[in-house]
């Protein structure tokens, strides 16, 4: 088997365990068999360890030696770090976006705004979460920086499972036209304004993961499923 291949196979297994984390499928605790997925993707154990180890990497599985692999609740401390990774570079970006002004970036963003809406309307859980995590991008987009896309890609896609997995579906913190106020003052070249939104808009996401994560922490252990299997 080709190196390639097998990558196929373990991208196969990962997209696959992320998008059910994402969609509720699975949920934190359940476990994650070696043989049950194997025969699920129609792939090697192999590629299932593969593929699980990069998950548990990401900090979105958990194991321990002959006891398995299970779905991970974070720690409150990992929820915190991550936001307030965002927040620094975040920050940072909007600060850049105030100086430049750049009216096609913005263009962009407003047609953007216009999927949001439609998500919320058809009321499109996983859609939505998504395009909320991608207007975030497309900030970082404007600026044209390949190295500072491609690592704000992977904290808004941990965020944005995060927000799927554990939220309650309201979105309270995404509401009031947030981001199109954001937009409005980037064109205005507001700085301050763009950045205690900013900072009030992440903590928000912040303070809605983290409690419903303590809601789910009511009876929780990592291996509950020893004793429900």
């Amino acid at each position: 088997m080709t190196d390639k291949k097998l990558e196929t196979m373990v991208d196969r297994v990962y997209q696959g365990v992320y998008r059910a984390i994402s969609k509720r499928s699975l949920r934190p605790g359940m476990k994650l068999g070696e043989a049950s997925l194997a025969g699920l993707f129609g792939v090697s154990r192999t590629s299932v360890r593969a593929a699980l180890k990069q998950l548990e990497a990401d900090g979105l599985v958990s194991s321990e030696p002959n006891k398995g692999c299970w779905v991970s609740l974070p720690s409150d401390e990992e929820i915190r770090s991550l936001f307030e990774t965002r927040r620094l570079i975040e920050i940072g970006i909007v600060t850049e976006l105030c100086r430049r002004r750049d009216a096609a970036a913005m263009r962009n963003l407003r047609e953007h705004l216009l999927l949001e809406e439609a998500a919320r309307r058809e009321h499109d859980h996983e859609r939505l979460i998504h395009l909320l995590g991608e207007f975030h991008i497309k900030l970082a987009m404007a600026l044209h920086n390949p190295v500072l896309l491609d690592w704000f890609r992977k904290l808004i896609s941990r965020a944005s499972l995060y927000a799927a997995a554990l939220d309650d579906e309201r979105h309270d913190a995404c509401r009031d036209d947030e981001h199109l106020r954001l937009i409005e003052f980037i064109e205005a070249g507001n700085q301050n304004a763009a950045i205690e939104l900013t900072c009030f808009h992440l903590a928000a996401i912040q303070n809605a993961i983290l409690e419903s994560a303590d809601k789910l922490k009511t009876g929780y252990h990592p291996l509950k499923h020893l004793i429900e299997s």
